[in-house]
């Protein structure tokens, strides 16, 4: 215990450790060593000169207000070990990786994004058609007198429904497809055409505004010759002389800026790549594999590989049963099922109209 003690005391006093263990070992005690001299040290103890004239002043001089400090760095703290060049180039190159995949990682990121806005616009231009051609169907609809003709427009009101269903699944929409077609059919009419107060008669803004005031929006109907300002007109110009929007020069930015960093080193090029990709939720494997595996950029099958799916489950296709499922299942549009049918190489019987692969006798 008696060397622990004085092994501890003279680090305490700031002495190395291989001469603090030397003269533990030795049996030497702080008292001990006040009362030799230099010479002893060196010659009964094998110190140097060097070392042992910094042992007597040390041992001298007492204790100091750093010794404390000095015990807890150099032996508490372990010595940091010094590392070869070699680990330090296999350390930069192990870095330079770890960049190139994290680039390599957002640029993939970027493209899985690009391509499922892609998806999703062409599928919005789609529904967009089919919304016009029910919208137009629906007036036909309502204009048509012979029952014959008010069939056919069901039909195709039918088959364009489903259409609109599909794309507006895909896209997970709010509401319904109707919704989308009601407010292109009722509403949007409402809001462009104008109806004279007089006579009820519409108007076409194109071709009813008044001569006698070209400053104003008037317009004037050519049946009644009746001068009036539309309601939307005056709605428009109320709101234009409100000012909603106050613009103050002095006021700061609404997000907060970030400091521009102070050293692009490793670290903080890696954590500014890591939470860009943090914010987008996933990663590029997960964002790839899910515009994969997604009902927009994916799963649609096709046409060819449907034909023949159906045909090995019950050796024919017919309309009534297989249009739905034709138009679910490969996004092609209902009216060219027959196209495709014939185009497949299939035979059709007017009796009983089914499709299949031999032509019936």
């Amino acid at each position: 215990m008696a060397k622990k003690d004085t092994y501890l005391a003279l680090l305490r006093r700031g002495i190395d450790d291989t001469t603090a263990n030397q003269l533990a070992d030795a049996g030497l005690k702080i008292g001990d060593l006040k009362k030799i001299d230099k010479d002893m040290l060196v010659e009964n103890y094998g110190l140097k000169e060097e070392i042992a004239q910094g042992v007597i002043e040390i041992i001298t001089a007492g204790p100091q207000s750093h010794g404390k400090e000095r015990f807890l760095s150099k032996v508490l703290a372990p010595e940091k070990k010094q590392e070869s060049r070699i680990e330090e180039i296999k350390f930069q190159r192990k870095q330079k990786d770890v960049l190139t995949e994290l680039a390599e990682q957002k640029e993939r990121l970027k493209i899985a994004k690009v391509e499922a806005f892609r998806a999703q616009k062409l599928i919005m231009n789609r529904l967009g058609k089919t919304v016009e051609l029910i919208v137009k169907l629906e007036n036909n609809l309502h204009d048509e007198g012979k029952d014959d003709q008010k069939v056919k427009i069901r039909d195709q009101l039918e088959t364009r429904g489903l259409e609109a269903a599909r794309d507006h699944e895909m896209l997970e929409l709010e509401g319904t497809p109707q919704d989308i077609v009601d407010f292109r059919r009722q509403h949007v009419p409402g809001l462009i055409f104008h109806a004279c107060p007089e006579c009820g008669d519409e108007l076409d803004p194109r071709q009813s505004r008044d001569p006698d005031q070209p400053d104003a929006w008037a317009f004037i109907c050519w049946e009644c010759e009746t001068s009036f300002t539309p309601a939307l007109a005056t709605q428009v110009e109320t709101i234009l002389d409100e000012e909603r929007i106050v613009i103050d020069p002095d006021k700061p930015p609404r997000n907060p800026v970030p400091p521009k960093p102070a050293s692009m080193d490793f670290s903080s090029v890696s954590d500014l790549i890591r939470k860009d990709l943090e914010q987008t939720g996933a990663t590029a494997d997960e964002m790839t594999r899910v515009v994969e595996e997604s009902v927009v950029a994916g799963g649609l099958m096709d046409i060819n590989d449907w034909i023949d799916q159906t045909l090995a489950a019950k050796d024919y296709i017919q309309a009534q049963e297989d249009r739905e499922d034709f138009i679910l299942r490969t996004g092609a549009g209902a009216t060219k099922f027959n196209k495709w049918m014939k185009k497949a190489g299939l035979f059709f019987n007017k009796q009983t109209g089914r499709w299949t692969r031999e032509k019936a006798r």
